[in-house]
Formats: structure tokens, C-alpha cells, sequence
């Protein structure tokens, strides 16, 4: 297994520049956060860089994960001779047939500009219903749509919630009490349902890589509608992406590419601002990183024994903008 880091030295495609913003100030803007919010031509612009590093070839079959109003991953994909498949739980969502939104088996809805569009859950894109269990692809993409900053519909964020509250609900006895109160993200039993439901769709999406296939998860500060991560929540999305990178560790990945902005250049920016000192120091040093606060909603601390593991591989970015496990 090999890790590569490709920083703003090594030809990161995504910005270098760190934005100085903190959460308070942001608010619950479903705006990213680094100029991407309905930037389609900026997000194209970053697709060509990462799939030139990648190595992801004209013919390969993609999927994006969660696509909402960014559409421009896809025609991006199509655009560089692809074929583009994209999912997303709301797009052509039949509100008569899915009372529940948050189980719906992938089923084909339109297709725009050659792009095959499928209404559906990723949870439930191997379910014998899914019109999409038998499809195999060279790329998986979720773009924006694995954690996100705020509101967002994301897997690790209000869809996942909704989903992991709503099937505890209906556990539940008849008669019970299990209502508002009890489920909600800050209760242990939605916290670990989501997490096992995370760690279901990232080994449900390797399963349906064709040999040689990647997954991609790219920061929803690069979203083109979607809750990007202030800087003072840097820390969280930073152990968020090694906890992935760990992830794809375990489920076999040969190559693992960790995208950012170099530790040095990240201190360099923040020292700009005596606000971020604390921030700042988290994102250089990885004991300081992990030791941290958790964040008030939707992340999930890795044990002991993955901290270790996540330390040793001693990546050298301060902030991470995307990983990319290839299996």
C-alpha cells in the first residue's frame, strides 16, 4: 500500500489559499466555502486536474454520489469521454411510491446530455430492487456529499441522521416513548447506527469497483451548493479525511492520494489571524489534532488503535481537500 500526497507543490488542483473565516461569521450558509458555490466552470476546471493525476481513462464508467444541483461533476466526466452515471435520493424522488426518502432501491430517472440520472439511496444501491446492483464502475465520486460544514444533505450529516432516527423510530415497541427527545444526532444509538451505515456505503461502493477502481470523497468546500467547513472546523474535516484514508487502508486500497495544502503553508496563511493560533496548531501536529474538541454534531472519533495508525502514516498537509483510495 502506498500513500501519496499531493500538495500545493505537487500540483494540488484545488486552491491553495486558505480562507479565513470562522463559523459564527458563515453562519448556516449552504454556500462553500473556497468560491465554488454555483461555479460550474471552476469545478470542471478541477476535475480535469484530478482526473489527469488519477490516471481515470476516456471510456471509464463514473458515478457521483449525491449530485443535488452540482451537476457539473458530470458534465465534466462526459465532457473528458466518460460514462457518466450519477445518484441522488431527491432528483426524480416519487413522493407517492417512497413515503420515507431515506430507503429508496436506485431507479433510473432521465437522462440529460448522455448522463444516466438514478433516483435512490447509495445505502440501498445493492438492494435486489436496485436498478443498479449489477452495474460495476471505475470511479465512484462523492463530491460534497460524504460530510459536509452545516446543512446539508450529506451521508455523515442530516440525511444520515434522518435516516439512522427514523429506523430506531420504527424499532421501537408499539407505545413506546421513542420520540423527539430520545433520537436525535447527540443520542449514542444515532451515532453508532450512522457509523455503521458509513462504513456500509464505502463497502458497498468498493464492491462495485471494477479492478483497478478508485473512490473519491472531495470536501463539500468544493461543492457547488453545500455547507462548506469554516476554518475553526478545518480540524474536524482534516480527521475526517485521515480517518478515511485509514478506512481505505483496511478495505485493501493499493494507492491512497491525499489532496491539500502543505502544514507550512496552512501556518503561513493562518498566522495572518491571532483567532485561528489554536486552529493552527491542531493542523500541524497530529497528537494536538486528535486530542481536540469534538465537533458539537454528526463525527465519529476514531478508536485508539486507528489514531495510532492514522499518525503513522504521516501525511504532510496541514488542510485536506480530497482523498482517492484506488483498489
Amino acid at each position: 500500500m502506498e500513500n501519496i500526497v499531493i500538495s500545493e507543490t505537487e500540483g494540488n488542483p484545488f486552491p491553495s489559499k486558505v480562507t479565513l473565516v470562522n463559523q459564527v461569521s458563515l453562519g448556516f450558509s449552504h454556500a462553500s466555502t473556497e468560491g465554488y458555490y454555483h461555479n460550474p466552470d471552476l469545478i470542471k476546471r478541477t476535475i480535469r486536474g484530478l482526473v489527469s493525476i488519477l490516471g481515470v481513462r476516456k471510456g471509464s464508467k463514473t458515478i457521483d454520489i449525491g449530485y443535488g444541483q452540482n451537476l457539473a461533476i458530470l458534465e465534466a466526466m462526459q465532457e473528458l469521454g466518460m460514462e457518466s452515471y450519477g445518484l441522488d435520493s431527491q432528483d426524480g424522488l416519487d413522493k407517492g411510491k417512497y413515503i420515507h426518502s431515506f430507503i429508496v432501491p436506485p431507479y433510473f430517472n432521465t437522462e440529460q446530455n448522455g448522463i444516466r440520472k438514478y433516483c435512490g439511496t447509495i445505502e440501498d444501491i445493492l438492494h435486489p430492487q436496485s436498478e443498479l446492483k449489477d452495474e460495476r464502475f471505475d470511479l465512484f465520486t462523492f463530491w460534497g456529499s460524504w460530510e459536509s460544514g452545516g446543512n446539508n444533505f450529506a451521508i455523515g450529516g442530516e440525511m444520515g441522521e434522518f435516516r439512522a432516527i427514523t429506523q430506531l423510530r420504527e424499532r421501537a415497541a408499539p407505545g413506546s416513548k421513542a420520540g423527539e427527545s430520545r433520537y436525535s444526532y447527540d443520542n449514542a444509538e444515532v451515532r453508532e447506527l450512522m457509523r455503521k451505515n458509513k462504513q456500509k456505503v464505502m463497502a458497498d461502493s468498493k464492491a462495485m469497483l471494477n479492478p483497478g477502481g478508485g473512490l473519491l470523497v472531495v470536501s463539500s468546500r468544493y461543492a457547488g451548493h453545500g455547507a462548506g467547513f469554516a476554518t475553526d472546523q478545518l480540524p474536524f474535516e482534516k480527521r475526517g479525511m485521515l480517518g478515511l484514508g485509514n478506512r481505505f487502508k483496511g478495505l485493501g486500497a493499493k494507492q491512497i492520494y491525499f489532496f491539500g495544502v502543505s502544514k507550512e503553508e496552512v501556518k503561513k496563511q493562518l498566522a495572518q489571524v491571532p483567532y485561528f493560533a489554536e486552529v493552527s496548531r491542531a493542523l500541524e501536529e497530529d497528537g494536538l489534532l486528535f486530542a481536540s474538541a469534538g465537533r458539537e454534531a454528526y463525527e465519529f472519533r476514531p478508536s485508539p488503535e486507528d489514531i495510532t495508525a492514522i499518525k503513522n502514516m504521516n501525511i504532510s498537509l496541514g488542510r485536506i481537500d480530497a482523498v482517492y483510495g484506488k483498489f
